[in-house]
């Protein structure tokens, strides 16, 4: 029924659309009339309420002109606060609402704008959910605060701060889907079958703006779409996290220390997004070049090329029955997706585990204990005598007082794990043909998962590692009493 009604020719709009004019936003309907909700007058008579009652609640806070006296009776207008001026409060309250209201509109245009890319339900459900929270979100306000504007000023820079990181990670993506794309696409469009499945070229002929009100992210052009924009959804409950953490950290004891605390949160991770450095810095330049930079399995049309190679080798290798060539094929293909699977899987285990170690080496300076503890390496001796007078200490902890006891190895860039154990193993190269196809052989293949598990292994141990040691910023120990011996 929908399909027919939306083909009918006589009405050319179904649905009632927003159009925004000198600032102010209006809803019309498929006749361009301008309309109003039902639920919108409640919204608005609830925030007249709310609105109202903060007004109240800050004359109330003015004592200038009531002592004990005038509350006894005597003074009817000093009692009612006479002399504050009502119309001011009332416009001070109008502008800062007017104000926070802005700032959520800009924050909620560039979430709308990547929920119009995304494909996938649940992070279109995801996305949708963020909007709401968005729109619902309200100032914390401080009963013991004499006037709410601070309030307000601080709900309006967490919302700026909000957008500005926002606007910043999409735009960033946009460019990095364009260029891959463009790598796609560089030879051009042929129209056979191989191309089944790969994202669809950018016509670059019109660019335009999704949001008719004002540009917040760039300009697009008429067909572009990115679907990878749905994952915008993780930043809000990545962000309500940390503030979380930092809140049952800092415990503010008043909703205005809580306010400024997420202001503080929010520009801590702007500033650490603005200033953030490659990962794949801290590992030696033959790791950056074999494993990070430009490997050849992000290319689609190369892996297509090498998976078919890899048919043409088996082929020639010797005569197969139907059966055996079509299980041949599925062997292969399922060879090259676990090989880029366990690719991609190492490139982000090796990432975070960038990240731990500096934060275990923060830990670890702090302790007293220096860099070195992060590449403690275990080194072959010779065994001591079972009748020996002193045998060697069983945890590294009792040997750091004794400086020629420990090695204190730190190497010049960061190894992966599997380099700590065997460096004959750990060699590896996504960055060549010849590389990626020494890599599909079975031994290559259990080469690489006894990598990505070394790897694996070492980043829940740095977890682990940096867990115990924030925790105790959160655990005081206990004075311990004095007890006295008799």
């Amino acid at each position: 029924r929908s399909t027919a009604f939306m083909e009918f020719a006589g009405v050319e709009n179904h649905d009632d659309f927003h159009t925004n004019e000198d600032g102010y936003s209006h809803t019309q309907d498929q006749r361009v009339a301008y309309i109003i909700y039902d639920v919108a007058l409640e919204d608005l008579k609830e925030l007249e309420n709310q609105l109202l009652l903060v007004a109240s609640q800050c004359i109330e806070k003015d004592k200038s002109n009531v002592t004990g006296e005038q509350f006894s009776g005597s003074n009817i207008l000093g009692w009612a606060h006479a002399s504050v001026d009502r119309c001011a409060v009332l416009l001070d309250l109008w502008t800062c609402e007017t104000a926070l209201l802005e700032k959520k509109c800009q924050l909620l245009d560039v979430y709308f704008e990547a929920y119009q890319h995304t494909l996938d339900p649940e992070e279109r459900f995801a996305l949708a959910q963020a909007i709401t929270d968005i729109m619902h979100k309200r100032p914390r306000f401080d009963l013991k605060l004499e006037y709410f504007v601070n309030t307000y000023k601080d709900e309006c820079i967490c919302l700026q701060l909000h957008l500005q990181l926002l606007r910043d990670i999409v735009n960033q993506q946009i460019d990095a889907q364009r260029e891959y794309v463009h790598k796609i696409w560089r030879e051009g469009q042929r129209g056979d079958i191989s191309e089944f499945g790969l994202p669809y070229n950018v016509i670059t002929k019109q660019l335009i703006s999704l949001n008719t009100s004002r540009p917040t992210l760039k300009n697009i052009y008429l067909l572009e779409f990115h679907p990878s924009l749905g994952l915008v959804c993780v930043i809000p409950k990545a962000l309500e996290y940390t503030y979380q953490e930092f809140y049952s950290i800092c415990r503010p004891k008043t909703a205005s220390k809580a306010s400024n605390l997420e202001k503080q949160v929010l520009q801590l991770v702007v500033d650490e997004w603005l200033t953030m450095e490659k990962t794949e810095t801290f590992y030696s330049s033959q790791i950056q070049k074999d494993l990070f930079a430009e490997v050849l399995l992000e290319d689609p049309v190369l892996v297509q090329e090498i998976a078919l190679s890899l048919l043409e080798v088996g082929a020639d290798e010797e005569k197969k029955t139907d059966s055996e060539k079509q299980l041949f094929i599925l062997d292969s293909f399922s060879t090259m997706l676990e090989l880029a699977t366990l690719c991609h899987r190492l490139i982000e285990v090796a990432t975070e585990s960038t990240w731990l170690a500096r934060f275990y080496k923060a830990f670890a300076i702090e302790a007293g204990l220096g860099e070195f503890h992060l590449y403690l390496m275990h080194f072959k001796s010779a065994s001591h005598r079972e009748k020996a007078d002193h045998l060697p200490p069983i945890f590294i902890t009792s040997l750091l007082e004794d400086d020629s006891c420990v090695d204190r190895y730190i190497p010049s860039s960061l190894p992966l794990s599997i380099q700590e154990i065997d460096s004959h193993i750990g060699k590896l190269s996504f960055r060549t043909r010849d590389g990626v196809m020494q890599l599909l052989c079975p031994s290559g293949i259990r080469n690489m998962q006894l990598i990505l598990v070394c790897q694996v292994i070492q980043k829940n141990a740095l977890l682990a590692a940096v867990q115990q040691a924030s925790f105790c910023y959160l655990v005081q120990p206990p004075h311990a009493p004095d007890i006295k011996v008799s």
